[in-house]
């Protein structure tokens, strides 16, 4: 049997949408599943978009899931035009390419001709005057290169949705294979370097579908072998069936400003003020659906009107990344969107999931990304983890993450956190919940509206009952979890009051909220000193006497 090679080609935009993620993944498991190859390309000619540091982001994903690739160089296109050229000009010179001269608005009206006329647009070429050919140079315009697609029925079998795909002659038309600027289009990019690099099986997304009857007359032409097609089902929004989509961050941010605006009565002009982006952006971006806000832009929009990274549906590999999930479990998580291993064996481990993938098992229906069954996953994953997998975990996570109190801890402090937040779902939880751990005493805020239901509710109770429990905490001896425990629930019963009316007040004064880790490990941790600076400080800044 033929080594088994396959490949995955992103463009370098930045991190790694799930989507292209899953495409990685399978590629991967099916190389490793047959003994084979799984080669990285680099599609990067779109020059524009495709920068270094989105190269760097994109490898950084796929290192961190672990998909590791097997050529040593990695193959960029945008090295390769010379080889693309010269392929192009044999074609041209065989007289199965030609220059085609027609600008983008010379297209645009061909089509709504068509479109009119209720016929779908097939270019085919054209026969251009002398007197044409002049006008167009004259004019200082640059050809694009056509292909000429043999008119005949092309058809091949899918192995991801089942079934043979069938192109009837009439679809047939001459496209593009070099773009006026001198750059290959995909269709011919993509031919020449799966040929050249061997490539024997091609897992791709379904809009790459129609796509696949151009490669065939090119492979046609060129004499390259046709590698075995599996077009991957589409990823859906479980909400509303969309597709999963990097808008989809853009869009909650966008609805959450809107309530903002309205329930605070606030203007256009505040939330500009408030974030130091201009106004004309915040009115362009708050108007139209097609403009969204970049990276760097919508954590300034998010802090103002209260959303957190973890209110944001994850897209990008790295957002999962930063939210604190495990590679394992994303990749287990997305081996199952489009395949299946059979029976009702779903967690797994990266050797299981090499060990049962094949062609054979994909599944052509659409998947739903049920983020809810992942974090499921996650909170079975981390239970289960040794301490040393826990740990390394959160450091990577930390990695991502440079602005978090947490990076202050040793590995001892951070294995005793984890332990008190047992059950955890996704690391942001734990970081959440423990920052104020390793925040200076005189620097820790409190929230308002904790600040109000815990200790000024009820004729501030709460405060009554701090100040109370103080001298008790002053004077005990056993300051470990259970001995504060023992402490506290003594004077509950002393005082004939129900725990939880120490307890949160004691949580708010030492954290600032009214989450936490367990209360007594939290206290435990802390330490004595601190503990009783964080409630002297809370009892004068917010009951003074």
């Amino acid at each position: 049997m033929a080594e088994v090679v396959t490949r995955f080609a992103p463009s370098p935009t930045g991190y790694l949408h799930i989507g292209g993620a899953r495409t990685a993944l399978f590629n991967w498991l099916l190389a490793r599943n047959t003994g084979g190859r799984f080669l990285l390309r680099i599609e990067d000619t779109d020059l524009a978009r495709s920068t270094e540091d989105a190269t760097r982001q994109l490898l950084e994903d796929l290192q961190w899931l672990g998909l590791k690739w097997d050529n040593p160089e990695l193959v960029y296109q945008s090295k390769r035009l010379a080889v693309y050229n010269r392929i192009i000009d044999d074609l041209l010179s065989r007289g199965m390419a030609y220059e085609a001269w027609e600008t983008p608005t010379e297209l645009e009206t061909m089509r709504q001709q068509a479109q009119r006329a209720k016929r779908p647009f097939i270019y085919r070429r054209r026969n251009y005057t002398q007197d044409e050919l002049k006008r167009f140079r004259d004019e200082g315009r640059t050809p694009a290169i056509r292909f000429v697609m043999p008119v005949k029925e092309y058809r091949f079998y899918d192995h991801g949705i089942k079934k043979e795909c069938v192109q009837g002659a009439p679809e047939s038309q001459d496209f593009v294979i070099r773009k006026t600027d001198g750059m290959p289009t995909y269709h011919f990019g993509v031919v020449v370097d799966d040929a050249e690099m061997g490539i024997t099986h091609i897992l791709r997304g379904q809009e790459h579908l129609k796509n696949t009857f151009n490669h065939l007359a090119l492979q046609e032409a060129l004499g390259y072998p046709t590698p075995v097609y599996a077009h991957l089902s589409v990823l859906l929004n479980p909400e509303d069936s969309s597709k999963l989509s990097k808008r989809d961050r853009d869009k909650r941010i966008r609805k959450r400003v809107q309530e903002w605006l309205r329930s605070t009565k606030r203007s256009p002009a505040d939330l500009s003020d408030a974030c130091g982006l201009t106004l004309q952006r915040i009115e362009e971006w708050l108007h139209s659906d097609t403009v969204q806000l970049d990276l760097s832009e919508q954590p300034r929009v998010m802090k103002v009107v209260g959303l957190k990274e973890t209110d944001l549906p994850e897209i990008m590999v790295h957002d999962f990344r930063k939210n604190g999930y495990a590679p394992e479990v994303l990749n287990n998580f997305l081996a199952l969107l489009g395949w299946s291993p059979g029976g009702d064996l779903e967690q797994m481990t990266m050797q299981e999931l090499i060990e049962k993938f094949s062609l054979d098992r994909l599944i052509s229906a659409n998947s739903k990304f049920n983020r809810e069954k992942l974090k499921s996953f996650s909170t079975d994953f981390y239970a289960k983890a040794p301490p040393e997998r826990q740990l390394s975990a959160i450091r990577d996570y930390l990695g991502v993450h440079p602005e978090s109190p947490l990076n202050q801890a040793d590995d001892q402090q951070l294995l005793t956190i984890l332990s008190m937040n047992q059950g955890y779902r996704i690391l942001s939880e734990v970081d959440e919940k423990a920052r104020f751990f390793f925040v200076p005493d005189d620097q820790l805020e409190y929230d308002t509206a904790s600040v109000d239901k815990i200790l000024l509710k009820n004729d501030r109770q709460g405060f009554a009952a701090l100040r109370q429990v103080y001298p008790v905490l002053q004077e005990l001896t056993d300051w470990s979890a259970t001995g504060l425990e023992h402490a506290v629930k003594t004077f509950c019963e002393t005082h004939q009051l129900p725990l939880g009316k120490v307890a949160q007040p004691l949580r708010l004064a030492v954290s600032g909220s009214s989450i936490s880790p367990p209360i007594f490990d939290s206290l435990a941790f802390l330490g004595r000193q601190r503990t009783l600076n964080r409630i002297d400080r809370c009892l004068n800044r917010f009951d003074p006497r």
